[in-house]
């Protein structure tokens, strides 16, 4: 056991300097040392010093490809990045969970002895903390009350999946504290997709939380429904000439989940034509010989919405191979196949006339690059990031541009994190 005065000497110290390194690099080492000892800190000014305090590491990730294909049962392509949510818990002597974030002015706690879902947290991250201890609890683990102060890099609305690192850094405290760490990176990331879908409101897909556990760059086939493929790759030869950026272009998509909704929605409105609940369980072309059908039906924006999805399932399934034998050009050229089907077929890109920061992202992307690299639109959409992958060459100019259109430090370099949620002491 360690208290958080300990844990902070032992930061001060130098006792958590390899593995801070291994996680974020030796450049940003003296900087991740003062936000853990901020944490720490602000743990104890929050919910006083504790015996037996943990902290905890959980990674953002960024959608490589398979935009929109996880809720069909569909097959997607992610990455852990190094930008991530860490978090100082401890346990509590009864069954309410207190948490504080920084940036939120409010005090999430929940009183773990209501099971059912309250109205007052809908949409709101208690609702989160609620269904997944009601998830591990309904699946034989052990829950009970703890204190947590969390701090994020993976910003809010922005498509790192801040919803995602969260849900599972939930799960993953949990797991750690009741339940001997029993629960398997999938396990986790499908009682927080649970607790997404029936507590918060929102119907996201599996693929986000599970890249968030897993760590890495993970291909995920979901055919088969609660029991996904995951193939876990490393490809040195991607990141040789070539720079992954994430610009954050301002626009939020937290408060845009009717949208993302839709798109959902529309997909399965065909799947419902074709006799099944997801697009997975039909075929392509099954699709091409009832179009005329489905256009009547459903509308022209669902069809091209499921197109879309068989072709991306087969993009992300390329890609992933070709990741597998270091073939960077091709990978990329999948990338840019992709950006085009999100833009003509998904048309997730946008969904207000006057403000269209994705679409104007993508054009600077692609004013700068010139065939050279990729870019693309990831997450949910409508608003948020886009992701670009630089020629090391260009990488000055393309940072200059996005930020002369959007704001100074819009875009980051980010890298791979191979390491998914994890107890750092």
């Amino acid at each position: 056991m360690a208290s958080s005065k300990d844990l902070l000497q032992s930061i001060q110290q130098g006792g958590l300097d390899k593995t801070l390194v291994h996680l974020y690099g030796q450049s940003a080492l003296q900087r991740q040392k003062r936000r853990y000892a901020a944490a720490l800190h602000q743990f104890d000014r929050y919910f006083g010093a504790a015996q037996d305090v943990r902290i905890y590491s959980v990674p953002g990730r960024t959608e490589l490809c398979g935009n929109h294909t996880d809720h069909q049962m569909g097959i997607g392509l992610a990455a852990a990045v190094e930008r991530d949510i860490i978090a100082v818990a401890a346990a509590r002597d009864n069954d309410v969970v207190r948490v504080k974030s920084y940036g939120f002015d409010k005090l999430d706690i929940v009183d773990l002895r209501l099971k059912d879902r309250q109205s007052a947290e809908h949409t709101h991250s208690a609702s989160l903390i609620r269904g997944i201890g009601c998830a591990i609890r309904q699946q034989g683990g052990k829950i009970g009350g703890f204190d947590a102060y969390t701090t994020s890099d993976v910003l809010r609305g922005s498509g790192l999946s801040s919803s995602a690192a969260f849900e599972t850094m939930m799960g993953t405290i949990w797991n750690d504290l009741y339940n001997e760490m029993r629960f398997s990176p999938l396990q986790i990331a499908q009682i927080g997709q649970y607790a997404e879908n029936t507590y918060f409101g929102k119907p996201s897909g599996v693929l986000d939380p599970l890249t968030c556990a897993t760590g890495g760059i993970i291909c995920v086939d979901m055919e088969r429904e609660g029991k996904p493929t995951i193939s876990k790759i490393k490809c040195p030869e991607l990141t040789q000439d070539i720079v992954l950026c994430i610009t954050d272009t301002g626009g939020s998509h937290s408060e845009l989940t009717e949208e993302f909704s839709l798109v959902r929605e529309e997909m399965e409105s065909v799947a419902k034509v074709l006799g099944c609940k997801k697009l997975r369980q039909a075929s392509e072309k099954e699709l091409w010989a009832k179009l005329p059908h489905i256009r009547k039906v459903c509308g022209d924006r669902a069809a091209l919405r499921a197109l879309h999805f068989y072709q991306e399932c087969r993009r992300s399934e390329q890609a992933y191979r070709d990741l597998s034998v270091g073939d960077v050009s091709s990978f990329l050229q999948r990338i840019q196949e992709s950006e085009h089907s999100i833009c003509q077929y998904n048309q997730n890109t946008f969904c207000h006339t006057a403000e269209q920061p994705i679409s104007l992202a993508l054009a600077v992307s692609q004013s700068v690059l010139q065939g050279h690299g990729a870019y693309r639109m990831q997450g949910s959409g409508f608003a948020g990031t886009i992701q670009a992958f630089v020629p090391k060459a260009l990488l000055p100019k393309y940072i200059h541009r996005m930020e002369a259109v959007f704001v100074s430090g819009c875009c980051d370099v980010m890298q791979v994190r191979e390491d998914g949620a994890i107890r750092l002491a």
